[in-house]
């Protein structure tokens, strides 16, 4: 899958962030999750199904979790954006009545495994960015965008949106 490299710019669009904070607040109260792609320039939000309870009642041994707690794309919305030309920008997903933190679940789901902590932690999608919305009874309050630095070895934040740039009421902040 080919990523998007970017920086925090007017592609933020305030239609664009109503947009996905009104599809991971209907997820509440479980994890709401989608991608944002670019094609032409331009990035568009697709939301996604969390897939994560149709794999726990498969086997919950192997995925404890359910969607109440963590989120899970079908491999195959990666696989169509493709075959679209459509680029992969930013990851989305959303923590309900915890914050928009990156959780430890959260680098796991963005990194291949390693065998021991001593190992560099290594994105599967290194020029693509995370980003984390706080859903808090049903009403998303604030969200923040991740993105891996090699630097440092880790993810790190980026840019802090506010309740009201999320909802379309003001213009994002670069």
């Amino acid at each position: 899958m080919v990523s998007s490299s970017k920086t925090i710019d007017a592609r933020w669009t305030p239609a664009l962030l109503d947009e996905l904070t009104r599809w991971v607040s209907r997820a509440y109260p479980e994890e709401g999750c989608g991608l944002i792609l670019e094609g032409e320039g331009a990035w568009r939000f697709h939301g996604c199904e969390n897939v994560a309870d149709k794999y726990h009642r498969l086997d919950p041994e192997q995925y404890p979790r359910t969607a109440r707690d963590f989120y899970m794309i079908d491999p195959m919305e990666f696989v169509r954006a493709d075959e679209r030309g459509e680029a992969l920008a930013v990851i989305v997903h959303s923590h309900p009545d915890v914050g928009d933190y990156f959780s430890a679940e959260d680098i796991a789901a963005a990194t291949f495994p390693r065998d021991s902590d001593d190992e560099p932690l290594e994105p599967i999608y290194p020029d693509t960015d995370y980003l984390v919305v706080s859903v808090r009874q049903g009403k998303a309050d604030g969200a923040t965008l991740f993105r891996f630095d090699e630097v440092r070895g880790e993810f790190a934040s980026v840019k802090r949106f506010s309740e009201q740039e999320l909802r379309g009421m003001a213009a994002p902040v670069a």
